[in-house]
């Protein structure tokens, strides 16, 4: 068998077990219908909902909120984390305040934030950026100080600039690790947006959707919501991260092409 058949065959299993376990639980009534509708009609809802065009707007206002925090948060993460693992100095200052805000979750902030940005979009926009921003720096930090440090001996020694050894040797080489932070902070900024959307319903997209579904015992589309926030996961993952890896640590010999 070819091996990414198998793959995608090993991959869908837990999703036909859930598939046949609500199927099977609809057809001997374990659940109540109206708060665990059947599958085919949970398909028709979605469908109809597609056609209309209702849920490709909503991803559309989801990721107008998403996006833009979660680069800056990248772009400042990815900046202050490498001066971090650099410099001892500065490792010095950030770390125990970055200990005190790695804890606290990034929805206690909203109550603040609204005080003073309101219910707007930069609210929402402040609490993608404060989840993403912990999960990467971490990861940013760890990644630059486990560079090995032979490569970096090896660049003194043939006339690097401290700022070329930052670029072509420290970063490549705390990439992996770097992606793994990229991960888990688009993964923590999409919980933290579906969150927000909920509390900050204005400009809510998925998140306001699930919200007020529920409101209105339409959980059909609840169900809907959380798939949709779960294919998006398995797409940005399965696409743009990979792809990433692909053109960058495969390219660079980092890592092998079996181990993604």
């Amino acid at each position: 068998m070819d091996q990414k058949i198998k793959k995608y065959l090993l991959a869908s299993l837990p999703f036909l077990f859930i598939l046949i376990f609500w199927q099977t639980s609809h057809y001997y009534s374990i659940f109540p219908k109206w708060l665990i509708p059947p599958p085919l009609e949970v398909a028709s809802t979605f469908s109809q909902l597609i056609i209309d065009g209702t849920l490709i707007e909503l991803i559309l206002i989801s990721a107008k909120n998403l996006l833009p925090a979660y680069f800056l948060a990248l772009i400042c993460a990815v900046g202050l984390g490498t001066i971090i693992g650099v410099n001892s100095t500065c490792r010095r200052i950030f770390s125990p305040f970055l200990s005190a805000i790695y804890p606290i979750p990034s929805l206690a902030w909203l109550p603040f934030i609204i005080l003073f940005l309101g219910f707007t979009r930069e609210t929402i926009w402040f609490v993608i950026f404060i989840s993403s921003f912990m999960k990467i720096i971490y990861n940013v930090i760890s990644g630059v100080r486990h560079v090995n440090i032979n490569w970096i001996l090896m660049a003194k020694n043939l006339g690097f600039t401290k700022l070329e050894i930052i670029l072509r040797v420290i970063l490549p080489g705390a990439f992996p690790q770097i992606i793994t932070g990229l991960r888990l902070g688009f993964g923590s900024a999409w919980r933290s947006l579906i969150g927000a959307e909920m509390l900050v319903m204005t400009l809510g997209g998925l998140g306001k959707f699930i919200w007020m579904s529920q409101w209105f015992f339409n959980f059909d589309k609840v169900i809907i919501g959380i798939a949709v926030l779960a294919i998006i996961g398995i797409l940005i993952e399965g696409v743009i991260f990979r792809v990433i890896e692909r053109y960058t640590l495969i390219r660079w010999g980092i890592i092998g092409e079996k181990n993604i």
